[in-house]
């Protein structure tokens, strides 16, 4: 198994420009959000018109206002705290400076582990004789399903623009069926967190995992 670091290729970069928010999308995010919070700020006004008394029109008006403004500034907080404000700069700053995070493994055998809670079946690769990689989603699902993985010399490609993010994966070798099926983590071993995740690396050879 090897990391490196690399510029994006043009496949990439297409995929990562299309995480970008169109103008309709930055929108319906704001609208939605705001009227939402518009809603909430009224509702002591409405309950308070119904069971206690009636508002003028003009203090309806100067009620009205202050909130309109204290929503909007509500809203933008939460989209900059969000990450939705300056996204698409995000994605282009990634394009440009940022590095794709490649992972080479080659591999002579794979286990997989049935799906829960639909997260997609996980695949555990020999990477040595004394470590596994754990990978989990339903992307690999799809790619087990054309028999492009597992493999046995793939590369996964990660992005920096959120945490592990997958942008793509390529294989080199020959399809590589799993040799068994394990049972699906329990209810019980996710409250003990006795499960393993998409990208763990297991100090654990592969024959011993059950």
């Amino acid at each position: 198994m090897r990391k490196t670091e690399r510029t994006y290729n043009p496949e990439e970069i297409q995929l990562l420009r299309s995480r970008k928010y169109s103008l309709w999308q930055n929108f319906e995010h704001f609208g939605m959000k705001w009227i939402g919070i518009i809603l909430v700020l009224l509702m002591p006004f409405l309950l308070f018109e119904k069971f206690v008394q009636k508002v003028s029109s003009e203090n309806q008006l100067v009620i009205l206002i202050p909130i309109l403004m204290i929503s909007i500034t509500i809203v933008i907080y939460w989209m900059n705290k969000n990450g939705e404000i300056g996204w698409n700069k995000k994605v282009e700053n990634e394009i440009k400076y940022g590095k794709a995070q490649v992972l080479n493994i080659e591999t002579e055998k794979v286990i997989k582990r049935a799906e829960t809670y639909d997260l997609g079946s996980g695949f555990y690769i020999k990477v040595s004789e004394n470590e596994t990689l754990y990978l989990q989603g339903q992307y690999y699902d799809e790619l087990q399903y054309s028999r492009k993985f597992p493999n046995t010399n793939f590369e996964i490609v990660r992005s920096n623009l959120t945490q592990n993010e997958l942008i793509a994966i390529y294989s080199f070798g020959k399809y590589l069926k799993p040799e068994k099926k394990l049972k699906p983590f329990t209810k019980e071993q996710y409250e003990k967190n006795e499960v393993d995740y998409d990208g763990d690396l297991l100090n654990i050879p592969i024959d011993e995992i059950k």
